[in-house]
């Protein structure tokens, strides 16, 4: 398939030659929902924690009778339930973390731009080189390309001058091409890869 190519001003100068069954025949939404589940899973801490009734401070004695009192009838007040007291069954630190194979991972990855790929979604700049990080020119760039939803920005090598020209602005991700992912292609709706990423990710899913 063919892809016109924009400069930063907007105006389509080429196209660019893209053979999209190298990403595979049909999309593998089992595959996508298993992706997405583990990088989502491995993104959480697990390190929330409850006090459980052996270590919440306080005395194990009642501190009243039972009867007589004209009050409530209480256990000790560590017990669960009470104000101060400890809880049941709540969380404990755990690993959440999860692990898909290599080869999976990778084939994830070629679904999901795949999918972009039949929606529509992706687009190609012929360059995003910047002498200095500029968070302005980098938003009149992304105005100029029309892109009004989140999108994501792929490049063929890390440039700390891009990196913080996108940064700050909450609608636009940055990856590396080598740090490409099934989650990171499908959080935004708009993936931007410059003529040199899409080269390479041509070279890339020969392999």
């Amino acid at each position: 398939m063919k892809l016109p190519v924009y400069d930063k001003q907007g105006q389509s100068v080429e196209e660019i030659d893209f053979d999209e069954s190298l990403l595979g025949k049909f999309v593998n939404y089992k595959l996508l929902h298993a992706a997405v589940v583990m990088y989502e899973a491995n993104q959480r801490l697990g390190t929330v924690k409850t006090k459980n009734i052996r270590e919440v401070s306080g005395k194990s004695a009642k501190p009243y009778k039972q009867k007589g009192t004209g009050r409530a009838r209480m256990g000790r007040v560590r017990r669960f339930g009470s104000r101060g007291g400890a809880t049941a069954h709540g969380p404990r630190p755990r690993d959440y973390s999860l692990a898909m194979p290599r080869t999976a991972r990778r084939l994830a990855l070629k679904s999901a731009l795949l999918g972009k790929f039949r929606d529509n979604e992706i687009m190609v700049l012929k360059d995003l080189d910047v002498s200095s990080p500029k968070t302005k020119d980098f938003a009149a760039t992304l105005k100029n390309l029309k892109v009004e939803s989140g999108c994501l920005m792929v490049i063929p090598e890390y440039n700390e001058n891009v990196l913080k020209s996108c940064r700050n602005i909450p609608s636009a991700d940055l990856s590396v091409l080598s740090d490409l992912n099934a989650y990171n292609a499908l959080r935004r709706k708009q993936v931007i890869f410059t003529k040199a990423a899409l080269e390479a990710l041509a070279e890339e899913v020969k392999k």
